[in-house]
């Protein structure tokens, strides 16, 4: 198997060396007979060149002199009148419309809880500030700031756990930084817890 192999390789290489040397001589006998390989050629001396169709050199208004001379009909350095704009027949652009704003949503008024469980407007808001405690830790008595009736003036009200102010405000819890202020008519659910004035 192998030996055949071999064989068949010296013939291909045999058979593609005779080709080669038949193609070497065929070109060393066409270079000296002066064809070229290409085949035969003609010689540069040999070439002919005809002209066809061309039209005729128009050559007889070349020595004439034009009699005719430009005329201006006014003065280039006396002052005109500006020359009128032409105007501008295109249309302006469109502008491009702004997006519209959504509007804004109107908040809903909130819903508090009364003591009954129904739903009531809500309670008004603490008018006092938290400004500390003092007492045992049994009777704890809570102070508060409101403004006064004259202007710039201020008045001070304490209370214990419990007490009603203004017939609104229960003072449910007092804290050491906060107090947790309820509703008269409303759910514990709607208490507030106040924090302890910094001022």
């Amino acid at each position: 198997m192998v030996n055949s192999k071999i064989g068949n390789e010296r013939v291909r290489l045999a058979v593609l060396l005779v080709v080669l040397a038949v193609v070497a001589v065929v070109a060393v006998i066409r270079m000296l007979g002066g064809g070229g390989i290409g085949g035969g050629g003609s010689r540069s001396g040999e070439l002919e060149y005809e002209a066809r169709n061309l039209q005729r050199l128009q050559t007889d208004a070349i020595g004439r002199q034009d009699d005719r001379s430009v005329e201006s009909d006014g003065n280039p350095f006396a002052f005109r009148p500006p020359p009128t704009p032409t105007p501008n027949l295109t249309p302006p652009p469109t502008p491009i419309p702004r997006p519209t704003m959504a509007p804004r949503p109107t908040p809903t008024p909130r819903i508090a809880i009364g003591a009954d469980g129904e739903p009531k407007p809500p309670p008004p808001p603490f008018d006092r500030e938290y400004i500390g405690h003092f007492g045992p830790g049994s009777i704890q008595v809570a102070a508060f700031r409101r403004k006064g009736e004259e202007p710039g003036s201020n008045e001070i009200d304490v209370a214990v756990a419990g007490t009603v102010l203004d017939g609104v405000f229960i003072l449910r819890e007092i804290g050491l930084e906060s107090v947790v202020i309820g509703f008269v008519g409303y759910a514990p659910s709607e208490d507030t817890r106040v924090p302890l004035s910094e001022n």
